[in-house]
């Protein structure tokens, strides 16, 4: 079916404002590496602070890549937080030998840029199970203590 000059100039623009929210995402993240590494990494800490959403999915993207490793520790800063979204309180669970294992997990995880982002978006648990490698964890353990 051939497509209508309207519909290849509207697909034309969304490709071009794609393209300039992923630049000034990536441009705003090279300025803050650059020029306000602490900025940053209070940036990347505050799940609550409201980013501008391209420098928000850079950061993402970052995260996921392992580009940003060294600027979050996920076992450290998204853990509890994903603990409270299972239910589970984490400074009660902070010195179970268990909770070791889940640190090496979250470490370890693949997913931290989703993580961030769901955490920072109030995403529920149950669509964090999609993606949380102690997803099932955190669900028997506040299976147990409901116990």
């Amino acid at each position: 079916m051939p497509t209508s000059s309207s519909t290849t100039a509207s697909q034309g623009t969304r490709l071009a404002d794609a393209l300039s929210d992923y630049l000034a995402g990536e441009h705003a993240l090279l300025e803050l590496r650059c020029c306000a590494p602490k900025r940053l990494s209070a940036l990347i800490h505050d799940l609550a602070r409201p980013l501008h959403p391209p420098l928000e999915r850079a950061l993402a993207r970052g995260l996921n890549s392992g580009e940003l490793a060294g600027w979050l520790g996920p076992a450290e800063t998204l853990m509890p937080a994903m603990m409270r979204r299972f239910g589970l309180d984490a400074e009660a669970w902070a010195d179970v030998p268990r909770a070791a294992e889940w640190r090496v997990t979250c470490r370890a995880c693949p997913h931290i840029g989703t993580c961030w982002q769901a955490l920072r978006h109030d995403t529920d648990a149950e669509a964090c199970r999609d993606f949380c490698a102690n997803a099932e964890a955190f669900i028997a353990a506040g299976h147990e203590s409901k116990h």
